[in-house]
């Protein structure tokens, strides 16, 4: 007790007297905490955005060859020429494919216990693929970055009018910006006739 005047004014302790640092530590860490896991969320959807991107590009690639091959008359001699931005030309003849069930072109997965029946069948090698029914088209990107994308098709007649079952697969092949990734083909079909 401390006497000044006629006042007397007691003294006590803040029980509080230290307890806003602390606080303010607590309320620092889980603010680490939140934009640690933030950070890891924006760099997840950032890379699963770019996969997308990839997806999105392999499914195109298919459907071009499935609409340049289901636009031709089967009778034609003509061929459609593709540009990449690598400067590559690749040809997608006119073909009425042949019978089931190997048809003309990539060699289909027939196994029934592959995750891939009756599409194509990526283990052939891209050599062993018949000429015009396969071609590694680069993507550039405007980052200077180039994808490249194993495309293969496949062409089987279904009836003797020309009635054509067109099967097309890509998937990303290789990236000059990243090295370890895995693609699943993208596969597409579609009834064509002349």
């Amino acid at each position: 007790m401390k006497r000044t005047g006629k006042r007397i004014t007691v003294l006590k302790k803040n029980p509080e007297r230290g307890a806003m640092l602390l606080e303010l530590m607590i309320a620092m860490l889980v603010l680490a905490i939140g934009l640690g896991a933030l950070t890891t969320l924006i760099a997840t959807c950032m890379t699963t955005d770019n996969r997308n991107s990839k997806d999105t590009s392999a499914t195109l690639l298919a459907q071009k060859v499935i609409e340049e091959l289901s636009a031709q008359n089967t009778n034609a001699t003509n061929a459609v020429i593709l540009t990449d931005c690598a400067g590559n030309t690749w040809t997608i003849p006119s073909t009425q494919g042949t019978a089931a069930p190997s048809g003309q072109g990539a060699t289909l997965a027939t196994s029934a216990s592959s995750p891939y029946y009756g599409g194509i069948d990526f283990t052939q090698s891209v050599g062993s693929v018949p000429a015009g029914f396969s071609m590694q088209y680069v993507d550039c990107n405007l980052n200077g970055t180039q994808t490249t994308y194993d495309v293969r098709w496949n062409v089987m007649s279904v009836t003797a009018n020309s009635t054509r079952l067109i099967t097309a697969s890509a998937r990303q092949r290789g990236s000059t910006s990243d090295g370890l990734h895995y693609s699943i083909p993208i596969t597409l079909r579609a009834v064509g006739g002349s």
